[in-house]
């Protein structure tokens, strides 16, 4: 059995293989792990990890058995093409690594979590980096927090695009003008990489914006779980 673990910077996702397929899956606040002790059968299983939050690593460390840290650097079978390989986000290239073995080369994957995240696979398999924008729900807090009469609103589709009230309109702003956002990034990367493309979506908005984003051809919430246990199998 394997213990996979995705630490973000809002969630933690945690998925329990075993013999290569996904038995279980559970999530708590990221906060939460500074106050996390693991059963004793989860503290002896073999880990895998990959990590945004440093602070955070250093817990696990200290909790779990030997767990192995992903990095932009140690990836069997994917070449990264960045200039430094420490500044890219563990769970970035996890995901393009995935994202490649498991839908195919060259894709493009996006990734909804608190950024918003674009990353690119060349046809011959390597990772050649990509965007970072704000979520939609850290660019929803935002617009409550830095205006005096925007309420804090629940992301949902509006009734119409045309807001006929201050909470639809904000609707209808945060999902259709997401949507259009991806739609314009999708279509430059897939003018850069020419020819036919993946694009695969993750991330816990991804249900949702897929219904409205075109060019998205897969969505896979659990990609980054999934290409953990590919990873540990690689290794």
């Amino acid at each position: 059995m394997l213990l996979a673990i995705d630490v973000g910077n809002s969630t933690t996702c945690f998925g329990l293989f075993e013999k290569g397929k996904l038995k279980k899956e559970w999530l708590f606040e990221t906060k939460r792990l500074y106050g996390w002790e693991p059963s004793g059968a989860i503290a002896q299983l073999p880990v895998i990890v990959s990590s945004v939050v440093p602070k955070a690593d250093a817990i696990l460390k200290n909790k779990l058995f030997k767990p192995q840290f992903v990095n932009a650097g140690n990836i069997k079978g994917l070449k990264v093409k960045v200039k430094n390989k420490k500044e890219v986000g563990a769970d970035r290239v996890v995901n393009a690594y995935a994202a490649a073995q498991l839908y195919g080369a060259p894709a493009i994957v996006v990734d909804f979590g608190t950024a918003t995240t674009f990353d690119i696979v060349s046809k011959k398999g390597e990772y050649l980096g990509g965007a970072i924008a704000p979520g939609i729900l850290l660019t929803r807090d935002v617009l409550h927090e830095r205006t005096a009469k925007l309420p804090r609103i629940e992301i949902k589709p509006p009734r119409d695009i045309i807001g006929n009230s201050t909470v639809e309109a904000m609707r209808s702003g945060l999902l259709y003008g997401y949507a259009a956002m991806v739609e314009g990034m999708l279509m430059r990367f897939k003018a850069k990489l020419g020819g036919k493309v993946n694009v695969v979506a993750t991330g816990g908005m991804s249900k949702l914006i897929g219904k409205y984003a075109r060019g998205i051809d897969i969505i896979d919430e659990k990609l980054t779980l999934k290409g953990l246990n590919l990873i540990w199998q690689k290794n």
